[in-house]
């Protein structure tokens, strides 16, 4: 009896492909590890202040943008109530249902579009 020969095996994923994958899952496990220990610090410092704060608020002025005709922008001044304290969490990611502070605060004098 002569043994039946095996086909060889052929590779389903290009080397590139294997390497993209391991990459794009890298990334993401970081990012997970990355919130995860965001939210813990979040979190050990809302129930032990002595760490620090772990909500703060920024002070904005109320500016409307008004769209008018021919693609013009008028602002003005919100006379209702012209400043506001906005809440914001001390964290890399959105926590507690409040955006990060750095965002806050890079955001706090953009005009609210009408």
């Amino acid at each position: 009896m002569v043994p039946a020969s095996i086909p060889p095996v052929v590779p389903s994923c290009s080397p590139f492909r294997v390497l993209l994958r391991r990459v794009l899952l890298s990334i993401v496990a970081i990012l997970l590890l990355l919130y995860l220990a965001d939210f813990a610090w979040y979190e050990l410092r809302l129930q032990f202040p002595k760490f620090g704060p772990a909500t703060g608020s920024v002070h904005r002025t109320r500016l409307f943008a008004i769209r008018e005709k021919n693609n013009k922008v008028e602002y003005e001044l919100d006379t209702v109530r012209p400043e506001e304290d906005l809440p914001c969490s001390h964290s890399l990611f959105p926590l507690g249902g409040n955006r990060p502070c750095w965002y806050v605060t890079r955001h706090a004098n953009d005009p609210i579009v009408m």
